[in-house]
């Protein structure tokens, strides 16, 4: 009889650690994630009445999904790239589409993720990367971890974007900006961009991971750093046809969207109905990529 509290504490005691390590394990997957809980929107640019690629205004709704409250960084991409080997399409092929003397952007041969121009920190966002740069990184990650990342839909990016689908034009809200836009600061070293007239955020270039307040989700730099490439094929028409329920974009296409804009582009791209498209091997100093992950 004396032997059965002994025992049952060696119970409760491996109980307690099994459960403390599944905790660990979990909040180590999704610490640096943030749960979008699901709901309707109106998607497109229900701010202007004008024609564009946002248009037609239409209503999507989601299910629950995770979504990274950062970028991937220049140190995540390199954990990634030391343990692989994996060389990136700027690297393999010609470079990296870079800002030079003048004001003028071109694709500099040993310009890349690791190189690209200007200085950058192991928590600044990974730029220039291609979309299949990315989706061979989530590949990796995904069997590193048993994990299922992906990229984010569109639809899913600017429901986010707008904490929830609110009827807000820039991450930050309505308001002044409060991101890495292209600035006072940018254009003392570019001085061609076309800039937020009288702000100046303090980086020239990409900024360090969370530098700047989140949105009301809690999720960093969605307007502005840097363009974050999506899950979705571009089609013209697509908004005027897409599915009410978690569209995931066409089968197939040419080009692959991009959307928030980036540090070094003119306000109007940071705006998050804002649409960009390029190929899927494009790559430059304003492109990198955020991680989703499904519920489920």
């Amino acid at each position: 009889m004396k032997s059965v509290p002994a025992i049952l504490f060696i119970i409760i005691a491996l109980s307690t650690a099994i459960a403390s390590a599944e905790g660990q394990a979990s909040y180590s997957k999704f610490s640096n994630m943030v749960l979008v809980k699901g709901g309707c929107f109106q998607m497109g640019d229900i701010f202007r009445d004008v024609p564009s690629s946002e248009k037609p205004v239409h209503e999507v709704c989601l299910d629950d999904f995770y979504i990274g409250k950062y970028e991937v960084t220049v140190g995540e991409f390199r954990r990634f790239v030391d343990e692989t080997g994996y060389l990136t399409e700027a690297e393999s092929q010609d470079g990296c589409h870079s800002w030079i003397g003048g004001g003028k952007e071109e694709k500099i041969k040993d310009h890349n993720w690791s190189k690209t121009g200007f200085p950058q920190t192991d928590k600044d966002p990974v730029v220039c990367v291609s979309w299949n740069d990315a989706y061979n990184y989530i590949q990796w990650l995904n069997k590193k971890e048993g994990s299922n990342y992906r990229l984010l839909t569109e639809a899913e990016w600017e429901y986010a974007a707008r904490s929830g689908g609110r009827e807000y034009q820039y991450s930050w809200g309505n308001g002044a900006p409060s991101g890495n836009v292209a600035d006072v600061s940018a254009k003392e070293e570019l001085s061609c961009v076309n800039t937020w007239k009288g702000y100046r955020d303090g980086f020239a270039y990409t900024a360090p991971a969370g530098s700047f307040r989140p949105n009301d989700l809690g999720i960093y730099d969605m307007s502005g750093n840097v363009y974050e490439w999506v899950l979705d094929w571009q089609e013209d028409d697509y908004y005027g046809h897409s599915p009410r329920y978690n569209p995931k974009g066409p089968d197939k296409g040419k080009y692959k969207l991009l959307r928030g804009g980036a540090w070094d582009l003119q306000p109007d791209t940071a705006r998050t109905t804002s649409r960009y498209w390029n190929e899927a091997g494009a790559r430059a100093v304003c492109m990198g990529f955020r991680l989703a992950h499904p519920v489920k």
